[in-house]
């Protein structure tokens, strides 16, 4: 079980999903303006580049992912509906998964108010950084995902 690769695989796939939500954030903030203010003059700029990163990066791991995923389940449903950390062979494997999820709710149990209250300094850094909600939620599955794979490679 190579958990930190599934980990990192997935905070890429995380980054890259945030990188691409601030692009088309990015674009709303343009559509708004031009809600506000409806003269002739519209135009929305949004960059390419980041999504179709996020896309082709992202499908890439999620390929690679699901193929390592297939042989191991031997069905295409499993592979697909089951994240790559989720791997149990025996009763042994099951404990220390279930042990893992448990340490992770308990993370988000204490992470969620940490985050939430780092919402609290959007208005003071809302002009240098205007997609900081979108930063703040995706930090909620890297705590999962790291506390997860912390707790297994403590089990093993």
């Amino acid at each position: 079980m190579n958990i930190w690769r599934n980990a990192i695989m997935t905070t890429i796939v995380i980054i890259l999903f945030g990188w691409g939500m601030i692009a088309l954030y990015e674009a709303q903030v343009q559509f708004a303006e031009i809600v506000r203010n409806p003269e002739p003059s519209w135009e929305i700029t949004i960059s390419a580049i980041p999504i179709l990163v996020a896309i082709v990066i992202g499908g890439i791991l999620t390929f690679v992912s699901y193929k390592v995923n297939k042989k191991k389940h031997q069905s295409w449903k499993k592979a697909l509906v089951l994240p790559p950390e989720l791997e149990e062979a025996d009763e042994r494997e099951k404990y220390i998964t279930g042990k893992a999820c448990r340490n992770s709710y308990l993370a988000m149990w204490f992470g969620t108010p940490i985050v939430t209250g780092l919402m609290l300094f959007y208005p003071f850094v809302s002009k240098a950084l205007p997609y900081y909600p979108i930063l703040i939620i995706l930090v909620m599955p890297l705590i999962q995902i790291f506390t997860y794979a912390i707790s297994v490679r403590r089990s093993y």
